[in-house]
């Protein structure tokens, strides 16, 4: 149970939640349309049980903006390869908003923002008061927040993501998981990576330095195929390394005891 005296942020990663339980309503009824009402009470349940399964004092939704976000800008490839949202699902989205803050779950929304972003600005902001923060999504882009002490639970499979499951998986330690993306790319927001440059290599230079930056500055060595390619392609890594990195500063407009988790009638809107 929850610490008396320490509050307990519980951050849900609300479309990450949604098209996950919407996936599995279409998938295990074989159909393309939305059973609105199910999908209803589904998402309200799921939220119920996260909610009180973690002892909350506060918790947020977050929501992802329109798409035209920082990354967007600065590369326009990102997630480009990403399949639109079910325009039935679209249309849901103020309902489940209004059922959930019905329950006293306030949702985040923002015009152009990132949720991931959003949800690393309000993790860290709680940290930084020493309270706890469970993050609830399916994404391992969060495996980057857990050196700050940030936990994330996977609702679906009811298990942590731990930086011992990251470091099994994927072969580096935790401190250098941003410096693997970079190297790897991430296919599914088409964050490109070195071209040419899978895990095996990136697992290989991260063992022989501890970080891109030391890697970009050791003296080329001809024997070391890898490293001079990687050298050769630094600038692909260090925007794949921008790109996977989490904003968290982000200014967002109000305190954390605005979203209070006090009782099903605390209804105040969503925060924006």
């Amino acid at each position: 149970m929850n610490n008396n005296h320490q509050p307990h942020l519980v951050i849900i990663d609300a479309l990450n939640l949604i098209r996950r339980i919407d996936g599995a309503l279409r998938g295990f009824a074989s159909q393309s349309t939305l059973d609105t009402e199910q999908l209803l009470n589904l998402t309200q349940q799921a939220v119920t049980r996260i909610v009180r399964g973690h002892y909350a004092t506060h918790v947020i939704a977050v929501f992802d903006g329109d798409g035209n976000n920082w990354r967007k800008q600065i590369y326009p490839a990102y997630k480009e390869n990403r399949k639109p949202m079910a325009s039935d699902l679209a249309a849901l989205l103020p309902q489940i908003q209004q059922q959930w803050c019905a329950i006293g779950v306030q949702s985040l929304l923002t015009d152009h923002e990132e949720a991931d972003d959003l949800i690393a600005t309000l993790a860290v902001k709680m940290t930084n008061h020493a309270g706890k923060v469970t993050i609830v999504s399916t994404d391992q882009g969060f495996s980057q927040l857990l050196s700050l002490g940030v936990n994330v639970w996977d609702h679906f499979n009811s298990e942590w993501l731990t930086a011992e499951k990251i470091s099994d998986k994927l072969g580096v330690k935790l401190t250098q998981l941003l410096d693997y993306w970079a190297i790897v790319g991430q296919s599914g927001n088409k964050i490109p990576g070195v071209s040419g440059m899978g895990p095996k290599a990136a697992v290989t230079l991260l063992q022989q330095f501890p970080d891109l930056a030391s890697a970009f500055a050791a003296s080329p060595d001809p024997k070391n195929k890898l490293l001079i390619k990687l050298q050769q392609h630094q600038e692909q890594a260090k925007l794949s390394y921008r790109l996977v990195k989490f904003k968290t500063d982000i200014p967002l407009g109000f305190n954390l005891k605005d979203i209070r988790y006090l009782s099903p009638k605390s209804n105040q809107g969503s925060v924006k």
